[in-house]
């Protein structure tokens, strides 16, 4: 007789995951993929959105403070061209006289003189500079010529060795019958303007800076904010017409800049001086980090409540079907259990049915 082969048993495999767990498995990560793709696109709109409006806030914050800027400069221009008017036919005692009075009214101005067709600075401020050759100097050289504003220069004050930064704003002097006589001349306390800018943004809520032609920073913030301004990040910067753009410094923080070009834009002549402003990186970026979290948390929230519901549907839907498996299962081993009827769906109660069917078959 020949032996019959018994086949070796097989070596176990791997179980499937439970229909229930497959479910709510399948759920979260359904849910999660969702919510990557909501917040995502969301995320990256709210950034260029937040970006645009700082961007335009920038513009229009620069654009503020170029006014204001432009006003008070525009009020020491009139200043100085009144005066140039008044001294025409004035002797030096009176010229003088109109120049102390300058120098003392509001402390916007260090030093104002009058220099004659010579080169020689005839009458000065409280008797400074008188005498001295400025032949060579752009405010009168150009003073000659018209009205010159804007060249950054030291001046002697009134206390010995003291020099102070200021800007220099010159007219041409002409008699009553329009021929030039000299050059009259205000040297701006560069402080003041300093002062007057920082304020003036304080107020906007940005930082500024004013910068030549070449956009090198003729002053901005105070020590404590300041912000070195790096040759690439201002050659990035458009000086010759009113842009903003989005600059990374050195350690990776953007930071929104806004040019506002040409500090006068009154009556007063171009000064060459433009100003930046910088939106504080602080306030960059912070709505949407707000955003995202309050997104995170909303939608993270609707991930917990998925997983609650999907753990409600397989209790109530597909705890019977497995429970009905496991009976079928009893069966086909021999045993013979209690039928049990479930009703929590369509295919488990045909289920069940089917199963008592067959159970009274056999038993």
């Amino acid at each position: 007789m020949s032996q019959v082969e018994v086949p070796s048993p097989r070596s176990p495999k791997m179980q499937a995951p439970r229909l229930a767990t497959s479910i709510v498995g399948f759920v979260l990560i359904s849910g999660l993929l969702g919510i990557l793709a909501i917040w995502w696109p969301i995320h990256q709109h709210a950034r260029e959105f937040e970006a645009r409006v700082e961007t335009n806030n920038a513009i229009r914050g620069g654009k503020a403070l170029r006014l204001a800027v432009s006003r008070a400069l525009e009020r020491e221009w009139e200043s100085l061209q009144a005066v140039a008017d008044q001294i025409s036919v004035k002797e030096d005692n009176e010229v003088r006289a109109f120049a102390d009075a300058v120098v003392q009214a509001g402390g916007q101005v260090a030093w104002a003189g009058l220099a004659d067709l010579s080169g020689t600075i005839r009458v000065g401020s409280n008797g400074l500079r008188e005498g001295t050759s400025v032949s060579g100097a752009s405010w009168y050289r150009r003073g000659l010529r018209g009205p010159f504003f804007g060249e950054l220069t030291s001046s002697t004050t009134n206390q010995p060795h003291d020099r102070k930064d200021v800007l220099n704003i010159s007219v041409p002097v002409r008699s009553p019958d329009g021929e030039i006589r000299g050059v009259y001349a205000y040297s701006l306390k560069v402080s003041w303007l300093q002062e007057y800018v920082r304020a003036a943004a304080d107020e906007l809520g940005l930082f500024a800076y004013v910068v030549d032609q070449r956009g090198r920073a003729i002053f901005g913030p105070d020590q404590e904010t300041r912000v070195d301004l790096t040759p690439a990040s201002l050659g990035s910067l458009s000086l010759n017409i009113g842009s903003a753009q989005i600059v990374e410094d050195e350690d990776g923080v953007q930071n929104i800049y806004a040019v506002a070009p040409e500090l006068a834009v009154g009556n007063a002549p171009p000064t060459r001086l433009s100003v930046v402003v910088r939106v504080p990186p602080a306030s960059y970026g912070q709505n949407v980090s707000e955003l995202s979290v309050a997104m995170w948390i909303s939608l993270l929230s609707l991930l917990g409540l998925l997983g609650a519901f999907s753990v409600l549907f397989t209790r109530h839907f597909v705890r019977p079907l497995e429970r009905l498996t496991g009976i079928a299962r009893e069966i086909a081993e021999g045993a013979e259990p209690y039928p049990e009827e479930y009703h929590s769906s369509r295919e488990s109660e045909q289920l069940s049915h089917a199963l008592s069917r067959i159970q009274s078959r056999y038993y």
